[in-house]
């Protein structure tokens, strides 16, 4: 987790793995634009898969003290993955499989929106859990409008973030390593 007053010294896989959660960061926010507008749109836009690909980065590469915190990002993480890219099902229950693996992805980028308003106080993240779990109502009752609206507000907000990582030096996200629980 981040501190912005500690420097550590940064090696090659630090500053890759910064970078690939930073990047994963702007993905899902990205994939969740795209996902907004295949909601209204009808397009097959890949917004879901870059959503699914952005939140594996995150969690693979999160740095993290708490350990409990960093293994609930991770398992949400993964549980959508897997329930997201489920192969085999069609029709109704694909939807609601593929549905629940987005709440788990939602529940990781909630997780993370969070973490970086506490450590940054970056304004308005605390809005990012409340857009992606309201999205997800609508999202199943199958009203695609509302649930754009709400889903492309969480991504404008996660790209703002974004943006704010990558003009932060890469040591804030590492923070003091003997801190860590591992």
């Amino acid at each position: 987790m981040a501190d912005p007053h500690h420097q550590e010294e940064l090696d090659t896989f630090d500053r890759t793995t910064v970078t690939l959660y930073r990047s994963g960061i702007g993905a899902a926010a990205l994939g969740l634009l795209l996902h907004a507008g295949a909601l209204v749109s009808q397009l097959p836009l890949p917004g879901r898969w870059l959503v699914l690909l952005g939140v594996a980065a995150i969690a693979a590469d999160l740095h993290l003290y708490d350990k409990r915190i960093r293994w609930v990002f991770g398992a949400a993480a993964w549980t959508g993955v897997v329930l997201g890219a489920f192969p085999g099902l069609e029709g109704w229950p694909a939807t609601l499989v593929a549905d629940a693996g987005l709440g788990f992805l939602y529940v990781t980028l909630s997780g993370v929106a969070l973490k970086e308003q506490f450590c940054f106080r970056l304004p308005l993240m605390q809005a990012v859990p409340v857009l992606l779990a309201t999205s997800l109502v609508p999202l199943v009752l199958g009203a695609a409008l509302p649930a754009a609206a709400l889903t492309a507000g969480a991504g404008v907000l996660l790209g703002v973030l974004a943006v704010a990582k990558w003009r932060m030096p890469l040591h804030f996200d590492i923070g003091d390593r003997s801190r860590y629980q591992i």
